[in-house]
């Protein structure tokens, strides 16, 4: 499954597979993961797919989530931006979310103190709504 905006950035071969891969993983993915899904293909050196994701990250196509050392597909195609998300701490889901004015505020608080930001990352942790809802089969009955 090709997606087209690979074939537009002139993706290679492994690169649009990484691609694939985060885009239908519903939580962030290590490198080794990443490797552990191909290896059915074929195997892959960590540099290949550092560089591969490196390349996404580039192109404005996956982030990593620094907490944990993953990568995800980015969801808001278009502009360069900071990513944040929302990540479950029982299930991993992560949600991508914009965080503009966020961004605004802290851009404008690094200046006024003479700060020059080399990099923001954006990670709120708790429960997804799934996770908060409790199962009505192990809810007591009165």
């Amino acid at each position: 499954m090709s997606s087209p905006m690979s074939a537009a950035l002139r993706l290679n071969p492994v690169q649009t597979r990484i691609l694939d891969l985060l885009n239908a993983a519903q939580r962030p993915l290590s490198a080794y993961d990443v490797i552990e899904a191909l290896s059915g293909e074929k195997r892959m050196a960590p540099p290949t797919v550092y560089r591969a994701l490196q390349k996404l990250m580039d192109e404005g196509l996956a982030h990593r989530v620094e907490s944990q050392n993953a990568f995800v597909a980015c969801r808001h195609h278009g502009p360069a931006h900071s990513a944040a998300f929302m990540i479950c701490r029982s299930c991993g889901a992560t949600r991508e979310f914009s965080a503009a004015a966020l961004e605004s505020f802290l851009g404008q608080t690094a200046r006024k103190n003479f700060f020059a930001p080399e990099a923001v990352s954006i990670e709120i942790r708790g429960l997804c709504a799934a996770c908060r809802t409790p199962d009505p089969a192990s809810v007591p009955t009165p």
